[in-house]
């Protein structure tokens, strides 16, 4: 699709989609007792997916992850008006079997504010809310080597998306359970997280 702008996804083609990304998903082998949503919020390059991924594999939760939907998007031509829709239309589905899920994004926008909140009306699911705060330096840094062109066409428009959006967080109204900070010890970091996840009420 190089050098046309990107389309629209349809309704049709937002289910085809959806099931190309499921085949790519690491479905639990168990369930949890106490169904949760993970939901964190950073900014980009903030290190959400490296908290994430290990966070998933070790509570045993179901991520979805808003860059690999991006990336399916990019590759087949769409745009990515509808990214977060799809987002929670995989986890809807989910959760109504019982998972409990990890979402690899950034939940801090209205959308998916709107959609957690159909989610826990819904579901008796409990939503437990990470913060991932590294220091500037450390992502202005990772945003200079950033690899995903699929996201950003390069460094310079990933660092200057960072800047636009960095007014957003300066007021988070979230009940944190952690804060997570990828450039120290991460290991530490998630063992804490853990138990306080395992002990949340």
């Amino acid at each position: 699709m190089e050098g046309q702008d990107p389309k629209n996804l349809s309704d049709n083609k937002l289910k085809d989609l959806l099931v190309v990304y499921e085949k790519k998903l690491i479905v639990p082998k168990k369930k949890l007792s106490k169904q949760i949503i993970i939901c964190p919020v950073g900014l980009v390059g903030a290190g959400k997916t490296t908290v994430i991924k290990p966070l998933s594999h070790k509570l045993s939760l179901l991520r979805i992850s808003a860059d690999e939907i991006r990336q399916l998007l990019k590759e087949n031509g769409y745009n990515y008006n509808r990214n977060k829709e799809m987002v929670f239309t995989v986890a809807l589905k989910y959760l109504k079997q019982g998972f409990s899920i990890a979402l690899d994004t950034n939940c801090a926008s209205e959308e998916a504010q709107v959609y957690l909140k159909k989610i826990k009306n819904r579901f008796k699911v409990k939503i437990i809310w990470l913060h991932v705060n590294p220091p500037e330096q450390f992502i202005i840094k990772k945003l200079r080597n950033y690899k995903h062109t699929w996201l950003f066409e390069n460094s310079d428009q990933a660092v200057r998306n960072y800047y636009r959006t960095k007014s957003l967080y300066k007021n988070l109204n979230r009940p944190f359970l952690y804060t997570f900070d990828p450039s120290k010890n991460l290991a530490r970091q998630l063992k804490e997280a853990i138990t306080l996840i395992k002990n949340f009420d």
